[in-house]
């Protein structure tokens, strides 16, 4: 639940390096475990099991993900020269983006153990925090836009897409900068939306903490079941519709955008994309020969022993 956001985000910075401003690939790569306690620490103080817990899971999934994921970035990587040399087109920007939801997928299927072996460790004191640093989180998001007028906002999604889009290809014409500010006013404000839905899937989780970390086996099946249902029953129309838009108008000016480079620029995208390939085999190269040892017992089998320890 607490790093679902992460991993997606990690994935897409990853893949486009979209938003590295200065960082290699590799090194923000060999610290994602860093990254990964720090944000699960802006919800819950671990005790000492708990992180013992979380690090050994998260090696096991990071060395998961780079024996088995980053191999398959590199060949898609190294594939899109080609894919665009001839002009892009949707139905090809669309393939990218599917596979890169079936990655998605894969790791918030090896996620979602972990984050219920969490849930069900929390003690009493965890518990109570939660609520307020959730949503503490959920202000932050809804604040990215609401403190905006629609100008702003606009502005903002041009100099985001622009930023990401120049680490790939460099300065962008005079041309391309117009086309952007001109396509920037079809964007539609979503955060406040998102802060909603992630409330009312939120309250559905507490519920769940709250009632059921009794029974592992019956808060585990409810957990998949909430995970299952969220973008179906949670997200609501107005939100899927709003997502809907936005990410077809994103993929739509990709295509556009990427059918006005110039040679200079398409040079400089194939010589970027390629050495995000290189960057990737050589992180699967680097990997440990064995995958790391998984932790001995569920970490709630341990909470629990100890509890009932010391009654």
């Amino acid at each position: 639940m607490m790093s679902c956001r992460l991993l997606r985000r990690a994935v897409l910075v990853l893949l486009f390096a979209a938003q590295l401003s200065g960082c290699g690939v590799k090194l923000v790569y060999n610290n994602l475990d860093r990254f990964a306690r720090w944000n699960m620490s802006d919800y819950v103080d671990l005790n000492d099991e708990q992180r013992a817990y979380f690090d050994a899971e998260m090696a096991a999934l990071l060395y998961w993900h780079r024996t088995h994921h980053l191999p398959e970035y590199a060949d898609l990587l190294e594939t899109l020269p080609t894919t665009f040399s001839d002009c892009a087109d949707l139905d090809e920007i669309f393939w990218i983006s599917e596979r890169m939801f079936v990655w998605y997928e894969q790791l918030e299927a090896r996620l979602v153990p972990i984050a219920v072996e969490m849930m069900l460790s929390l003690e009493d004191a965890q518990v109570a925090e939660l609520p307020r640093r959730l949503e503490r989180d959920n202000e932050e998001l809804e604040e990215e836009e609401t403190d905006l007028d629609p100008a702003a906002i606009a502005e903002r999604w041009q100099r985001e897409y622009s930023d990401g889009f120049k680490r790939l290809v460099g300065r962008l014409t005079r041309e391309q900068k117009a086309y952007l500010a001109a396509q920037s006013v079809d964007y539609i404000p979503q955060y406040a939306l998102w802060a909603d839905y992630r409330r009312r899937w939120q309250r559905e989780i507490l519920k769940l903490i709250a009632e059921d970390r009794d029974d592992p086996e019956v808060f585990a099946q409810k957990f998949q079941a909430l995970v299952d249902a969220r973008i179906p029953v949670y997200y609501g129309e107005e939100l899927t519709e709003v997502f809907k838009l936005n990410e077809r108008q994103y993929q739509e000016v990709t295509v556009w955008m990427i059918n006005s480079l110039t040679p200079e620029q398409q040079e400089r995208l194939k010589e970027r994309l390629l050495e995000l390939a290189e960057d990737f085999r050589e992180l699967r190269a680097e990997a440990a020969l064995e995958a790391p040892p998984q932790p001995l017992r569920p970490l709630s089998s341990a909470s629990s022993s100890s509890s009932q320890a010391t009654r």
